[in-house]
């Protein structure tokens, strides 16, 4: 099911994929433990910094994707990159969420990557809800129809980067 890119795109490609496959749920079991520890050991200012650094390093990756692979990169994806993983994300009150951010926008941008573009758009799609049915099971988190929303959204601009900076 797979689909057949480029050799030396689709070992990194698959790489990053399973990694963010097993940090997603991780992230969800640990997310209030790992929380707690990042507040007592960051101030909440130093953690929205690292967030943003984090953020705007992978928007420099997916320009560089674009550049590489895509051919001349469009200003115009700067329109709808920047403010969907940069200044969006910033809006959000709480310092975690803007991780959804980054781990999903990850996940999708690989997805889209290494299946035909209608099958991973159902996968990063079924990534962003599973991680909520997974919270809700679980005794000390919750799933939030909010979280979804973020999620999805990442998923889908991630895999709508690597989508248009695959096309020649």
């Amino acid at each position: 099911m797979l689909q057949k890119p480029r050799k030396n795109i689709h070992n990194g490609a698959l790489a990053g994929w399973l990694v963010l496959l097993v940090l997603i749920p991780m992230v969800s079991v640990f997310g209030r433990s790992l929380q707690r520890y990042a507040r007592d050991m960051v101030s909440s200012g130093w953690l929205a910094a690292l967030m943003l650094l984090a953020l705007t390093a992978m928007v420099v990756m997916m320009v560089a994707w674009f550049r590489r692979h895509g051919g001349a990169f469009n200003l115009w994806h700067l329109l709808w990159m920047v403010p969907l993983f940069l200044l969006f994300p910033l809006t959000l009150p709480l310092v975690e969420e803007r991780l959804h951010f980054l781990l999903f926008g990850g996940f999708g941008f690989f997805s889209m990557l290494l299946f035909p573009p209608l099958m991973g758009l159902v996968v990063l799609l079924a990534g962003a809800g599973l991680d909520e049915v997974l919270q809700w099971a679980l005794p000390d988190r919750v799933g939030d129809w909010r979280d979804v929303g973020f999620n999805a959204l990442a998923s889908v601009g991630g895999g709508a980067a690597a989508f248009f900076g695959g096309k020649k």
